[in-house]
């Protein structure tokens, strides 16, 4: 959700949330409800950038704050619920912060597929090299990579090019080459030729 338009929708949820738990604290002086703090606490350092997480941080610390303040028959078990959400949520925030680091990664590493040792097609058709003698540079180049699994996302950054530039390279491709699925594409990467 980080930098996404619904960010700050959701850290005003998270805070909201925050705030009416600390009205239910203070509205219940001898019952804690500080736990369910844990709640909107973790969603908003698990799902927010670095910047809007810490405002809602912040937010939970004053709510805190204020509940230790003005609560004094719990007290101790306010500052205890507190400290345990919080430790909670940090290290809920340590590991969101380690697995998106993972995660953005893995996106960068792309499984080579050489397109001198992919099998021949499956389906027994043999593609005439005619075929793909009719596709012009571009298409050639987006067919290989696309043979190769790149998204059209991914092809159109690697050859600036847009997005729909690179479905309807995709689309005319497909057309010359008689087939209608990525996979067909990827069957016969062999007769494409080498990398672009």
């Amino acid at each position: 959700m980080a930098g996404s338009p619904w960010e700050g929708v959701t850290a005003g949820l998270c805070i909201g949330l925050l705030g009416a738990i600390l009205v239910a604290e203070l509205l219940t002086p001898y019952v804690v409800v500080g736990a369910f703090a844990l709640i909107p606490l973790l969603a908003g350092l698990w799902m927010l950038s670095s910047r809007v997480a810490a405002l809602v941080a912040i937010a939970a610390t004053l709510f805190v704050g204020a509940a230790v303040a003005i609560e004094t028959a719990n007290r101790m078990n306010v500052i205890l619920i507190g400290v345990a959400v919080f430790v909670t949520a940090v290290i809920a925030r340590v590991y969101a912060t380690a697995l998106a680091s993972v995660l953005s990664s893995r996106r960068r590493i792309r499984p080579v597929v050489k397109s001198w040792i992919t099998p021949a097609p499956l389906d027994g058709i043999e593609r005439s090299s005619h075929a793909v003698r009719s596709l012009t540079r571009r298409e050639l180049q987006v067919a290989r990579l696309g043979a190769e699994g790149y998204t059209a996302a991914e092809i159109g950054r690697r050859l600036n090019i847009g997005v729909r530039t690179v479905e309807s390279h995709l689309a005319s491709a497909y057309s010359k080459l008689r087939i209608s699925s990525r996979v067909q594409l990827v069957r016969m990467a062999s007769q494409l030729g080498g990398p672009p």
